[in-house]
């Protein structure tokens, strides 16, 4: 079924709305289905997204989204695997360093900065959603969104220097374990949502850090060449990524 590009964007912004605001995944597959088909036929007799739905795009979201209920169970899922996969990165990089090393503070800390993450990247998702911008200014709002947790981390950090709380030390056993666990969510977030993009950020991430760290470079050398590749391999796989979302546009 081939839909002009106005009808997949209208599709797709509100999958990605009701998403965000916590609704039946199946639920959310049955309406873009039902849509999918009234949209292929209106577009046979020249009409438009807006014929079809009687109002604006973005109060058609709010409409349906209102008569939907919220998911609980399913985003209490979403948020636990979104959390333990984001931790499972922390613990892995400080696992493989040998500093798994953790304050009272930062054990807080961190459940509270994802929490938060989450809360951002869902107002985003739902404003970008129901909002006609510009690539350019959709680009800036997820580089700022994704700069504030950067940002948070470091203030953590610094928190940190300043106020002492009790430390929970592992030792080599504390290491291991760790980084089993870490690799065995990534292999489970890659087995449940059928991607591999949990398993190949992390190789990404970590690989070059690993075996770079064995050579007898300076460490500021070890430093800019860590950087350098983990840069151009991931900008590499997201353009892979891209040219082929853009692939299957085409056809």
């Amino acid at each position: 079924m081939k839909l002009s590009k106005e009808s997949r964007e209208f599709l797709e912004n509100l999958r990605l709305y009701l998403f965000s605001k916590g609704k039946q995944e199946k639920e959310i597959e049955e309406i873009i289905g039902e849509l999918e088909d009234h949209l292929h036929e209106a577009e046979k007799n020249g009409k438009s997204v807006e014929d079809i739905i009687g109002m604006t795009q973005k109060k058609y979201m709010g409409q349906v989204a209102n008569e939907m209920s919220i998911d609980g169970k399913g985003l209490l899922k979403y948020i636990l695997i979104i959390i333990i996969g984001a931790f499972s990165y922390i613990l892995l990089g400080d696992a493989i360093r040998g500093e798994l090393e953790y304050s009272l503070l930062a054990l807080i800390g961190y459940p509270v900065i994802f929490l938060f993450i989450l809360l951002l990247i869902s107002i985003l998702f739902k404003y970008v959603a129901s909002h006609k911008i510009s690539k350019m200014k959709e680009w800036f709002l997820f580089g700022m969104a994704g700069s504030i947790p950067v940002a948070l981390f470091i203030g953590l950090l610094f928190l940190e220097r300043y106020v002492e709380t009790p430390t929970i030390q592992f030792g080599a056993i504390g290491n291991t374990v760790a980084i089993v666990f870490s690799i065995g969510v990534f292999i489970g977030i890659s087995l449940w949502s059928k991607t591999w993009i949990s398993i190949i950020l992390p190789i990404i991430l970590f690989l070059p850090e690993i075996f770079i760290s064995k050579t007898n470079l300076p460490e500021s050398t070890k430093l800019i060449l860590t950087s350098t590749i983990i840069l151009i391999c991931m900008g590499s796989y997201f353009l892979t990524l891209m040219q082929k979302e853009k692939g299957k546009n085409k056809h």
